[in-house]
């Protein structure tokens, strides 16, 4: 697949495009280059990581990774793009870890889905080329996450599926607790934005799914919850053997039989 387009590091550096790189002896890829705004994205896409590492961990066919160089034309190297987050079905997941790159050819397919997280520099260009490029890959299912709630991309939350070649969007739900959500069909999975927070959710039991600190902030929740039951039936327990007390020296002071 050549898809014209161009598309430059983001540093602007060109990488020689030498043969030894390609074929079934290339060695592995360099590393991708640092993203500028990682830090206001990483919470976000850690979340998605976790919650998705987690589920797919036992799916030697699937392939999930975040920041990691995607390879569209085996003329050109520069040519690629770099996703917050891409998961591939069906997939020799072991082959493109060793290879340190994902390069459609080889692989024989395109990422499924891919989810993009807005920042300042990068929200122009997810909207824009590089959406344009994810349909001409074949990519099946574009997510866009803004935690602003809109101010970057312009919504929220925004889930794309691929149709004859174009975009179009699943349907946006409001759900009770006023966070939004979208059903994504090859995720099986609810992605909801929450108060600025992405949230992945369970759509048969309504579970937000909890990656390792949640989990941790839950379970501590959860031991606060029982030492305060503890302390508030403590404080019952001593309040009732107070009146007990009571009752007992009043009976006392009027001779009364215990």
């Amino acid at each position: 697949m050549t898809i014209k387009t161009p598309y430059a590091p983001s540093d602007g550096v060109k990488i020689p495009n030498l043969d030894p790189f390609f074929g079934p002896d290339a060695p592995p890829l360099p590393d991708p280059e640092p993203m500028p705004d990682g830090m206001q994205q990483n919470p976000h896409i850690l979340y998605v990581m976790q919650i998705l590492a987690d589920l797919l961990t036992d799916r030697l066919d699937t392939f999930a990774d975040t920041n990691t160089i995607v390879y569209y034309d085996p003329a050109d190297r520069n040519r690629r793009l770099q996703p917050d987050v891409y998961v591939a079905f069906d997939v020799d997941a072991d082959a493109i870890r060793r290879r340190n790159g994902y390069l459609i050819w080889e692989v024989g397919k395109p990422p499924d889905v891919v989810l993009e997280v807005a920042s300042e520099t990068t929200a122009s260009n997810d909207v824009g080329r590089k959406r344009d490029l994810y349909a001409q890959m074949g990519v099946a299912e574009y997510w866009r996450f803004d935690a602003s709630g809109g101010d970057m991309y312009g919504a929220a939350l925004v889930g794309e599926y691929l149709e004859g070649g174009e975009y179009r969007e699943f349907t946006v739900h409001t759900a009770v607790d006023g966070a939004i959500w979208v059903y994504s069909p090859l995720l099986r999975l609810n992605l909801r934005w929450n108060g600025g927070e992405i949230e992945l959710q369970d759509p048969d039991t309504g579970e937000i799914l909890l990656d390792r600190r949640g989990v941790r902030l839950a379970m501590e929740s959860e031991r606060r919850a029982l030492e305060n039951e503890r302390q508030a039936r403590l404080a019952a327990e001593c309040e009732l053997e107070e009146y007990r007390q009571l009752v007992r020296q009043l009976r006392e002071q009027r001779g009364e039989p215990q």
